[in-house]
């Protein structure tokens, strides 16, 4: 063969080869494309139909006590808004944040740690020489401190957020304390960290009152 026609034949080879990579190019580039229309017929037929609703559940309304039965810096422990989460109501004795009553003292706070969820316990004011003039919720675990006076707030330690407060009601008629509800931060650590959705908490779990 003279070196004319291999150089042909070398030519046409490569103008095959051009033309095949052309071809799986533009496949490529089809398959993309196709890919990319069927996803955005499926996200509009998603925003047409509007977004997915939760069920969000109600909370609970329990009796926790009566004003009668509640001494002064003697907490009370309680389950809410679930069986197995314990909460610390407790008379302080003067006006504070979150306080319900005649005097606008009684408070309670969930009694699970923000840190790591070990069990708070409560420490009147003059018990503590970190903070002796506050009363005080306390984790023994890491040395966690929430100022009972001013919402839970945190005073000391590792925890990153106050304890979440449990909603009360006074019946001034009867003297009954009630539970109503539950403020953030998330309580069991079932949504975001310092998330507001408290609603979450109860997704899954057996209410009190047999909810």
């Amino acid at each position: 063969m003279s070196s004319t026609a291999e150089e042909k034949t070398v030519m046409k080879v490569a103008e095959e080869e051009v033309i095949n990579e052309s071809r799986r190019n533009f496949l490529k580039s089809m398959a993309f494309l196709s890919a990319v229309f069927a996803f955005s017929g499926i996200l509009g037929i998603v925003r047409a139909l509007g977004p997915i609703q939760m069920k969000i559940p109600e909370w609970p309304r329990i009796k926790v006590a009566n004003i009668k039965d509640l001494k002064e810096k003697e907490p009370i422990i309680f389950n809410y808004p679930l069986e197995n989460t314990p909460n610390i109501l407790v008379k302080l004795g003067k006006r504070v944040t979150n306080g319900v009553g005649p005097d606008e003292d009684i408070v309670a706070y969930s009694q699970i740690c923000q840190h790591l969820g070990c069990m708070v316990r409560f420490m009147p004011a003059g018990s503590s020489s970190e903070f002796p003039d506050r009363n005080l919720f306390y984790c023994p675990c890491h040395a966690g401190f929430y100022d009972a006076d001013d919402g839970a707030k945190i005073l000391a330690g590792p925890p990153l957020y106050p304890l979440p407060p449990v909603k009360l009601e006074y019946d001034s008629s009867t003297g009954d304390i009630y539970a109503v509800g539950m403020g953030p931060p998330v309580i069991f650590g079932k949504g975001p960290p310092g998330s507001t959705e408290v609603w979450r908490d109860l997704v899954g779990g057996k209410l009190v009152g047999g909810g």
